[in-house]
């Protein structure tokens, strides 16, 4: 098992990409603890990986960023594994909001709370000797949405937020290679999780986005878990300041 051993904090780890990263860390051996905003969620994590401590809180937000590390490392002695997976799109944040809500919030949690979950975990990975942040970018930090689908008119925050990753994982990543810290990202083509159902219920738009992808469909989050541990794992040692895509060809049209 490639992560046996070692231990992982996981945000977003309630649904989606983070939960499939969850059990891909406990199938790879790990020790996993698992965060979240939803409690319900994390509930579920927990009835069904006994093994995986959790903790609900908001990445976004300084306090809960230091209750989170102050709760996942309580009886470790190391953290070896940071897996920034949290995020939201602008369609997540309300019908009535605002743009200005729509950007804050979406700013605020992919952006924001990636940058003070790597901040907060730098001192115990150092402490470990080394070890690896995962971030979660996207194809939409590469390009912008396309034409055939309406999820943007211009001014959605989701593409600039993660290109903002990006940039922040290969910063990151140069600064702190030298202390055996790597510091890399995924970034997925898209994906069936809880952030797309509610546009992959349209038949039309689903046809649409399958079509984009020259894999013919869109990705599954076990295929995106699966390079995440590839990048977690010592597999990866010379692997730094890098964003694969995930994408089933997207980006390479």
């Amino acid at each position: 098992m490639r992560l046996s051993g070692k231990t992982a904090i996981v945000t977003g780890a309630g649904s989606g990409i983070g939960n499939a990263t969850l059990r891909k860390f406990v199938e790879e051996g790990a020790n996993v603890f698992a965060t979240d905003i939803n409690e319900a969620a994390l509930e579920s994590v927990e009835k069904e990986f006994p093994p995986v401590r959790t903790f609900a809180g908001d990445i976004s937000r300084t306090g809960d960023v230091d209750a989170i590390l102050s709760a996942a490392m309580d009886g470790w002695e190391r953290l070896d594994i940071l897996v920034n997976s949290a995020g939201i799109t602008a369609r997540n944040v309300g019908e009535n909001a605002s743009l200005e809500e729509r950007w804050d919030k979406v700013m605020a949690v992919n952006v924001k709370g990636s940058m003070l979950m790597a901040h907060a975990a730098l001192p115990f990975l150092r402490q470990s000797g080394g070890g690896a942040v995962v971030n979660l970018s996207s194809v939409m930090g590469f390009t912008g949405y396309p034409t055939s689908l309406a999820f943007s008119d211009g001014f959605n925050p989701y593409p600039g937020s993660k290109g903002a990753v990006s940039q922040l994982t290969r910063d990151m990543g140069v600064r702190f290679a030298a202390e055996g810290i790597r510091v890399n990202a995924v970034a997925p083509g898209f994906v069936h999780t809880s952030l797309t159902e509610n546009v992959t219920k349209d038949a039309e738009v689903l046809e649409t986005l399958n079509s984009l992808h020259p894999a013919g469909r869109m990705g599954t989050a076990e295929e995106i878990a699966n390079v995440i541990a590839f990048l977690a794992s010592d597999e990866a040692s010379f692997v730094n300041g890098a964003v694969w895509t995930v994408d089933g060809g997207y980006t390479a049209q």
